[in-house]
């Protein structure tokens, strides 16, 4: 059985705001995955960093020094796999993930945050831990104009407001 998203029942299917041309992004939320926040004991850094390379199907992505949001790891695997290299806290349940896309997405982005999207200075790959809407993000470059946003569960429906607010000026689809 899946698990539910906070934002079920609050996310609308469609193309709202702006209505001159294509969309300028695409909003969506993705389902639940499996989120661990992996943070490297001491003197174990370069362990954690090796390990997580390592593994196959897992993405690991920077949350801060020494620390990883690890997805779709089931989480006994994972603590296995680190035992004495990291301590772990399962954070599937907390976490909500927006994943928005376009055109516009760094636009529509850098009316929240302070961090330089610029690819030049922000990678596919590159992750940041900003605020948005007084709302703390981790936030992913995943493509040339994608972008992930994790935010706690409880700052979702608020965040989900704000985000279509300021996409509103370009259009966006949601799907």
């Amino acid at each position: 059985m899946l698990r539910p998203s906070a934002l079920d029942g609050i996310v609308k299917l469609g193309r709202f705001g702006a209505d001159k041309g294509a969309p300028g992004v695409t909003l969506s939320v993705v389902h639940p995955a499996s989120m661990v926040m992996a943070i490297a004991r001491k003197g174990k850094a370069k362990a954690l960093k090796d390990t997580l390379a390592s593994l196959k199907k897992v993405e690991a992505l920077w949350a801060g020094p020494d620390q990883y949001y690890v997805q779709s790891a089931p989480f006994t695997e994972l603590k296995n796999k680190l035992k004495g290299i990291a301590s772990l806290s399962d954070q599937s349940h907390g976490r909500v993930t927006i994943l928005i896309s376009g055109l516009k997405a760094r636009a529509v982005l850098a009316k929240g945050t302070p961090v330089d999207l610029h690819a030049t200075e922000f990678p596919v790959g590159k992750s940041a831990i900003t605020q948005m809407a007084h709302v703390s993000v981790h936030l992913t470059r995943t493509g040339a104009d994608e972008f992930t946003l994790s935010v706690f569960r409880g700052f979702s429906e608020s965040f989900w407001e704000w985000l279509t607010s300021q996409a509103g000026e370009f259009g966006y689809q949601v799907s």
